[in-house]
C-alpha cells in the first residue's frame, strides 16, 4: 500500500513540476503575451483592460517585429492603438472584430498587413474613412481611376452604394481594401497593399502601382481574372504568396531580380499558362526557375539559369547546371523522392549537402550506369532493355547515359553495346558494326546492302561475324532487314 502511495505521490510531483515548467515559459510583459521568433518579439495577445494602447518598440531588450495573427481579435473595449516605429508586420485578423477600435496609428516601418487585419473595427465600419467615387465622374481622360487623389471624393450613405461606385479604404499610407471595375492607379505615397486587398475582384482590368510601393500582399490580386496589366510591380520589395494566383488574363509579370518570392505567386496566371514560357517542363522568368510541370518524371534545368525560387521544384529528380548559384531554402515542395544531378564542387552540390538531399555528380558517372549507382551491372542492362524495347522513359538523363553510341536515341544497339561491355567483349565484335568504326549507324547499313547486293564474299571473319546479325551462317537480306529494324528502334539485336 505504501508503495502505491509513493508512486501516486511521485506522479503528482511530476505533474506539478511539468505544469510549473510550462507556466514559467509563458512570456508576458505589461499584459502583453508574446513569443520570440528569430530574436524578435511577436505580440500574441493582450490580457489587460486598457482602452488606449501603445505597442512597444522593445520588450526585454528585443525588438518587437510583429503583431501576431489574431492577437487582439474580438477585444471590444479597445478604442485606440498606436503601433510604435520599427514594427514591420501586422498579422491576419490582428484587430478583427475590435468593434470599439476607431483609431489605429501605424508607423512607416510597416511592410506587411495581413488579411482582415482591421475588419469589423470601428475604423473599418466608419463610412467617413472610406473614399467613394462614382465611376461616371472619377475617371481621368485616359480612363484611369486615381484612387486616393483627394479630388472628387464623394460620401454616400451605405444603402446608396451599388456596383457603379468605386470604394477603397486606407489606413495611413497603406491600402487595405478595394472594390472597383476597370483601370486603377494607386496614389503616390502608398507603401503597402494589404493581403487580399483586391482578392476576387473580377472587374479590375489594369492597375498602376505608385513608385513608392514597398509590398504587394499575399492573395492581393488572387482571382482577378480580368486583370491584364500591372505596372511598376518591379518597384516592389516584397511580393506575398498567391499574390496573382488565378489572374488568368495577366500574361506579363515583371518582378525585380532582387525580390524573393514563391512559385505560387504566379500560379494559373496568363504567364503561367503560356507554353512559350516553358522549356521541357520547366517554367522560367528570365534566368529564374519559377515552376515545374507535375507530369514530368524529372526536370533538366537549362544551362544559363541562375536561380531557383521557393516552391518551384517538386519532389523528383532534377538536373541543375553549373550556372545556378542561388537556390531558395524552400525550393523543393518535397525532398522525399528527390535526387539532384549536377557537377562536383558547384552550388548544386553545396545545397544538396546542406539539405541532406542525395547528390549525383554527372562528371563522375559512366555511360551505361542508368540507375546512377556508380557501377555498371546487370541491373543497368535490365533497365536499358526495358527502355529500348518499350521506347518509354526516354528522359534527359536516360538519353545521356543510356545512349551508348551517341546517336541521339536509346535503342537496341545501345543494349548490345552495354551487353558486350558487361561481358568484356571488345567493341570491334559489335553486331551491326560492319565497317568496324565502333558504332552502328547508317554507314554500316549502306555497306551491308552493298555486300548483300553484290554477293561479294567476305573474307574477313571479324567483319563476317559483325554482318551476320541473325547468326545463321550467311550474310544476306535478312541481316540487312534486322539492321534496318534495329536502327529504327523497332527490334533489339
Amino acid at each position: 500500500m505504501k508503495k502505491v502511495i509513493s508512486i501516486f505521490t511521485a506522479i503528482v510531483m511530476l505533474v506539478g513540476i511539468f505544469t510549473f515548467t510550462l507556466s514559467s515559459f509563458a512570456l508576458s510583459y505589461n499584459n502583453f503575451t508574446y513569443e520570440i521568433v528569430d530574436e524578435k518579439i511577436t505580440i500574441t495577445g493582450y490580457t489587460g483592460s486598457a482602452t488606449t494602447l501603445t505597442i512597444p518598440t522593445q520588450i526585454d531588450g528585443l525588438p518587437v517585429g510583429k503583431i501576431g495573427d489574431g492577437a487582439f481579435k474580438g477585444n471590444t473595449i479597445l478604442k485606440s492603438v498606436t503601433v510604435s516605429e520599427g514594427i514591420a508586420d501586422i498579422g491576419a485578423s490582428a484587430f478583427e472584430n475590435c468593434t470599439a477600435l476607431s483609431t489605429i496609428s501605424l508607423p512607416t516601418t510597416i511592410i506587411h498587413i495581413g488579411e482582415k487585419a482591421i475588419y469589423n473595427t470601428a475604423y473599418y465600419n466608419n463610412k467617413a474613412n472610406w473614399k467613394l467615387k462614382k465611376s461616371s465622374s472619377s475617371s481621368s481622360s485616359n480612363g484611369d481611376v486615381n484612387i486616393g487623389s483627394g479630388s472628387g471624393d464623394t460620401v454616400f450613405d451605405w444603402e446608396d452604394i451599388n456596383a457603379s461606385v468605386l470604394q477603397y479604404l486606407y489606413l495611413g499610407k497603406n491600402l487595405i481594401e478595394v472594390e472597383l471595375e476597370g483601370n486603377y492607379a494607386v496614389k503616390y505615397g502608398t507603401l503597402v497593399i494589404a493581403d487580399g486587398a483586391f482578392k476576387g475582384n473580377d472587374g479590375a482590368v489594369s492597375v498602376v502601382l505608385s513608385s513608392s510601393i514597398v509590398t504587394v500582399g499575399s492573395n492581393c490580386f488572387e482571382g482577378c481574372s480580368s486583370l491584364s496589366s500591372i505596372t511598376n510591380l518591379n518597384l516592389a520589395n516584397n511580393i506575398g504568396d498567391n499574390a496573382f494566383k488565378d489572374c488568368t488574363s495577366l500574361e506579363i509579370i515583371d518582378i525585380a531580380d532582387t525580390v524573393k518570392f514563391n512559385a505560387n505567386v504566379i500560379y494559373n496566371t496568363g504567364y503561367y499558362n503560356n507554353p512559350k514560357n516553358w522549356i521541357n517542363g520547366v517554367l522560367y522568368m528570365g534566368n529564374r526557375v519559377v515552376g515545374t510541370d507535375a507530369q514530368m518524371s524529372e526536370y533538366a534545368i537549362r544551362d544559363g539559369a541562375t536561380e531557383i525560387i521557393g516552391g518551384a521544384l517538386l519532389g523528383k529528380d532534377v538536373v541543375i547546371p553549373k550556372t545556378v548559384t542561388k537556390i531558395a531554402d524552400n525550393a523543393f515542395v518535397s525532398t522525399e523522392n528527390t535526387r539532384i544531378f549536377g557537377y562536383a564542387d558547384t552550388f548544386a552540390q553545396e545545397f544538396s549537402n546542406e539539405k541532406n538531399i542525395t547528390f549525383i555528380a554527372l562528371d563522375e558517372l559512366q555511360k551505361g550506369d542508368v540507375n546512377f549507382n556508380g557501377k555498371l551491372d546487370r541491373d543497368d542492362y535490365g533497365i536499358l532493355v526495358k527502355v529500348a524495347s518499350l521506347q518509354k522513359n526516354q528522359t534527359y538523363l536516360m538519353n545521356i547515359f543510356g545512349d551508348m553510341d551517341d546517336d541521339g536515341a536509346v535503342d537496341g544497339i545501345d543494349v548490345i553495346i552495354l551487353d558486350l561491355i558487361l561481358n568484356n567483349m571488345p567493341p570491334s565484335r559489335l553486331k551491326g558494326d560492319v565497317n568496324g568504326d565502333n558504332k552502328v549507324d547508317k554507314a554500316d547499313y549502306d555497306l551491308l546492302i552493298k555486300l548483300v547486293s553484290t554477293s561479294e564474299k567476305i573474307s574477313d571473319k571479324v567483319m563476317f561475324n559483325r554482318a551476320d546479325i541473325n547468326e545463321d551462317g550467311a550474310v544476306d537480306g535478312f541481316d540487312a532487314i534486322n539492321l534496318d529494324l534495329a536502327l529504327n528502334g523497332i527490334v533489339v539485336l
